[in-house]
């Protein structure tokens, strides 16, 4: 089965965007980036 292309999508922003994320400085990374983590 082929999977979705918004599935592809979702996957590849969050292989990105998590890295980018982990560099924040901890109070950001913690309150701003979890956030953003867990809503993606």
């Amino acid at each position: 089965m082929k999977e979705l292309p918004v599935i592809q999508k979702t996957y590849e922003l969050m292989k990105w965007y998590i890295p980018i994320l982990n560099r924040l400085p901890r109070d950001h990374r913690f309150a701003v980036g979890t956030r953003i983590i867990n809503n993606l």
